[in-house]
């Protein structure tokens, strides 16, 4: 059997491009906005007069629209050609499958206006993400233009009550802005997701989309009521409120979609179409057509057995398995986001000495990140992001 169109560390990397992409623009919004705050070395002496007249000149919005343009420019380039070569290895994959049970090949799998009304879909998220997304300060979110008149909003309401300097003033609004960063809102449940994130998850929707049609109609076809189950390492292993919960404990299996079967059902095992099954939220498993008598295991029993061997650690005088490894990392890889987010701004705003002890501490995070990786045997996300497809 030819190998699965996209293994598991692969569908994690395909979305990390066009999440980088944005995580550049939130800097270099965060670079437009904070810079324009900022009084040629003076401050500590700034007035409210000096403020009203720096507010006076506004902002040129131009800029700043043109950075979203040109990301929105390469992100729908990027998310096109991704999303077509997607297509492109179902259809190879697929092909392959029903050449090797001697099965005449259709002429379409998958026909093209339903791999056009995904993309479509597809677009018109990141279309939705693009002008919806804003900074969240408190509850308030601010487009990125209106920023800079908050960020000065707010330090005039501070150093009219005395308190503080324009210095200070400016450290707080720089850092709030730096600590959210991008965040889009849906607006009927009031979630909130950073960029990156939304990103991603829109990528994948995509992806997962397509991939789900191709197994679909080529099972149909093949008249086959089995799937395979892909597996990884590090694979979630805690239970949970379903019995499927323990993603562990299935993955690398073969189920059918029908009850009372020679394979265990994929609903009732695996949670085939819930939130915290099979190809659920956050879920990296995808199930692959199975022709009985003609395709053979991915993994045996005992590979299975023995797939987190080696990965996890103990670390500062805590154990983590290999499913809790790869959460620890995602929170520090989160955190670093945030710190380079804060450095920028502080940059920008020409608060060095601020700008230095994020630094530092950017430094130490980056040293802890290398060090439980290589401790819990995982690649880092620079290695996961090199993952080529």
């Amino acid at each position: 059997m030819p190998k699965y169109p996209f293994s598991p560390p692969v569908l994690d990397a395909l979305p990390e491009e066009l999440a980088e992409l944005f995580r550049a623009l939130e800097i270099t919004l965060l670079d437009e906005i904070c810079s324009r705050l900022v009084f040629a070395d003076q401050l500590n002496e700034v007035t409210v007069q000096d403020i009203q007249a720096l507010r006076s000149h506004g902002i040129d919005l131009k800029s700043i629209e043109e950075s979203i343009s040109k990301t929105a420019g390469i992100s729908k380039q990027k998310l096109n050609s991704l999303l077509n070569d997607v297509v492109e290895r179902n259809q190879k994959y697929y092909t392959e499958v029903i050449d090797l049970a001697h099965v005449t090949q259709p002429e379409t799998l998958v026909d093209a206006a339903t791999v056009d009304a995904i993309k479509r879909q597809t677009h018109d998220t990141f279309r939705n993400l693009t002008a919806s997304m804003g900074f969240l300060v408190g509850n308030t979110m601010l487009k990125p233009a209106r920023a800079y008149q908050w960020a000065l909003d707010n330090a005039e309401m501070q150093i009219q009550s005395g308190a503080i300097n324009y210095n200070q003033a400016i450290k707080t609004v720089v850092k709030q802005l730096a600590d959210g960063g991008l965040k889009v809102v849906d607006y009927e449940s009031g979630h909130r997701d950073q960029i990156d994130v939304a990103v991603r998850r829109a990528v994948m929707t995509g992806v997962n989309q397509i991939c789900a049609k191709y197994t679909e109609q080529s099972a149909e076809y093949l008249e086959t009521p089995y799937f395979e189950v892909s597996a990884h390492a590090g694979a979630r292993d805690k239970p949970g409120p379903s019995p499927w919960s323990n993603h562990k404990n299935w993955q690398g299996n073969v189920y059918s979609i029908c009850a009372g079967d020679i394979y265990p059902s994929i609903y009732e095992v695996c949670g085939l179409g819930a939130v915290d099954g099979l190809e659920g939220a956050n879920c990296r498993h995808r199930r692959n057509v199975w022709v009985e008598g003609v395709s053979e295991r991915t993994y045996t029993d005992e590979q299975l057995a023995h797939i987190d061997d080696d990965l996890g650690c103990e670390f500062d005088g805590k154990k983590y398995t290999a499913y809790e490894a790869t959460q620890m990392q995602r929170r520090v890889e989160r955190e670093a986001r945030k710190l380079k987010r804060e450095k920028a701004a502080y940059k920008a705003a020409g608060l060095h000495e601020d700008e230095t002890a994020v630094n530092i501490r950017l430094r130490r995070l980056n040293a802890k990140y290398k060090a439980f990786s290589v401790a819990a045997g995982l690649p880092e996300q620079r290695e996961r992001m090199k993952v080529l497809y």
